[in-house]
């Protein structure tokens, strides 16, 4: 957390704190994705730094400053989680805004994908420059109506399994922000008839285990 605590106190040093320190400042929180507890400690560096800071001359600045930081710091916990259930169109449609939504960065780890609208959407994001990592498994990339080798021929990083046992897992991680995971497969048959959810959650604590999760699969699986 020190290299927030000194993106700070740079911050406050000479009393501008402008639109592109603000979105740089938030989009360091989202990188390094601090728990609850280091939320806390960073809140009271904030209003520490604020109050060595602070004079007669200064006060606006000061309460901008910290309106900012504190925004920065606070996750709303009334948008932490959604779950969603099919069959139906639910979780597809989740799936399928976040990817809309998401402005850096995508790392997916999923056992399939033969949904051609969560397909086009993923290309659609490539192409306006969002960062893309794939994760699967190598015996269903082959399977007729998979999408991976479309995707993979579109410039996506794509990384298998290449081993007997299979990467089951189902889970996106959206601009280090969110984690959408649970049993549905990226299917249009898991759509239609199968009895399957999703969860989409901003628990900072539950995206850091999963980012960890990704890198650790990432240099474990074969490159393609």
């Amino acid at each position: 957390m020190e290299k927030i605590v000194a993106y700070l106190r740079e911050s406050i040093a000479d009393e501008v704190f402008s639109k592109n320190e603000k979105r740089s400042l938030r989009a360091l929180v989202e990188e390094l994705s601090p728990d609850e507890q280091q939320l806390a400690f960073l809140r009271s560096r904030l209003f520490a730094l604020a109050n060595e800071k602070i004079n007669s001359t200064n006060q606006a600045f000061i309460l901008e400053w910290l309106k900012a930081g504190v925004s920065a710091l606070t996750i709303p916990s009334s948008t932490n989680s959604e779950v969603y259930f099919s069959p139906g169109e639910t979780c597809g449609d989740a799936i399928v805004r976040n990817i809309a939504q998401s402005t850096t960065s995508l790392h997916i780890c999923v056992f399939t994908i033969s949904d051609d609208r969560i397909t086009k959407s993923l290309l659609t994001a490539h192409q306006r420059g969002v960062k893309i990592q794939l994760i699967t498994d190598n015996d269903k990339s082959l399977d007729l109506g998979s999408d991976i080798q479309q995707l993979k021929r579109a410039g996506i990083p794509t990384r298998m399994d290449a081993t007997p046992n299979h990467m089951h897992h189902k889970f996106m991680i959206v601009d280090s922000r969110a984690v959408i995971t649970g049993s549905y497969n990226w299917t249009r048959s898991a759509a239609r008839f199968n009895q399957e959810n999703i969860l989409v959650t901003r628990e900072t604590s539950v995206i850091k285990s999963f980012q960890e999760e990704f890198e650790k699969l990432w240099q474990e699986m074969k490159p393609e």
